[in-house]
């Protein structure tokens, strides 16, 4: 998780640097405007923007992950309930088992 977070700072710094580098002003067209917009405004907010539209699908990745690790904890608990009777049941009968066992003896 801090290496991703590393990765994003550098990034951001480099985003920001070339913005710096290009504040020339320029025309924008879109659709039937015009606007005289700072070229670093432009990268800026293009980049806002692309966040904006990942943010989502991260966020939608995130939930599935949690939801799949709940039941993946559930069934780990379980699992763990099922081997605990298991494992009591391997000692009922191995002392089950012991006692018929010496009661065998006893009787010879």
């Amino acid at each position: 998780m801090q290496f991703i977070i590393v990765i994003s700072m550098i990034f951001a710094l480099f985003i920001a640097l070339f913005a710096i580098q290009n504040a020339a002003i320029i025309t924008i067209n879109l659709l039937w405007y015009k606007f005289n917009l700072s070229q670093a405004v432009v990268i800026l907010a293009s980049a806002l923007f692309g966040i904006l539209i990942m943010l989502p699908f991260d966020v939608a990745k995130r939930i599935s992950h949690s939801i799949k690790i709940n039941e993946l904890n559930n069934k780990v608990k379980k699992l763990n309930e099922e081997l605990i009777i298991a494992q009591e049941t391997i000692k009922n009968s191995k002392l089950e088992l012991q006692t018929e066992s010496e009661e065998i003896i006893k009787q010879e």
